[in-house]
């Protein structure tokens, strides 16, 4: 696993933390659920008029799988791999800047810069500098709560 960092402009940090937490798969609106009346075979016997319906919603779900698992875009699920987002005034760095820390395996990486770099302008890879101050403030972030957690099971 890679750890990056990158860095946009503060005014992007409302989107992007909307989008980091973002999961396509269960967004009702692409991927709907089936009801349970449908799956009951007592009730679809006793309702033959809803086999239409239920064939529709069934072609409809099979083709929103079908366009999830194709689309690229969609896959980069920030919200199934380990972030964060932090602002640079919290870290002594640019007060106008926000700065995301991913940790994911390279070919996300890729696929996730791609996708960033489309949907914000600001988008940049941190220089190292910067990179290595965000890393040491999550490390140390994660170092102290697995030390409080460690001393409650001491």
């Amino acid at each position: 696993m890679s750890e990056r960092v990158y860095s946009f402009d503060k005014t992007a940090m409302d989107k992007l933390s909307k989008a980091l937490s973002y999961d396509p798969y269960l967004d009702k609106n692409l991927l709907p659920d089936m009801p349970k009346e449908f799956e009951d075979k007592k009730y679809m016997e006793q309702h033959p008029e809803m086999k239409d319906q239920f064939e529709a919603l069934q072609k409809r779900i099979e083709e929103a799988k079908e366009r999830l698992k194709n689309d690229k875009s969609l896959n980069v699920i920030f919200a199934r791999q380990e972030y964060g987002l932090r602002e640079g005034a919290s870290l002594g760095l640019d007060p106008q800047k926000c700065y995301l820390y991913l940790k994911a395996n390279d070919e996300f990486l890729k696929n996730a810069e791609d996708r960033l770099k489309q949907e914000y302008e600001s988008f940049a890879k941190a220089d190292e500098e910067t990179s290595q101050k965000v890393l040491k403030a999550i490390h140390d972030e994660e170092d102290r709560a697995n030390s409080g957690f460690g001393s409650i099971f001491g």
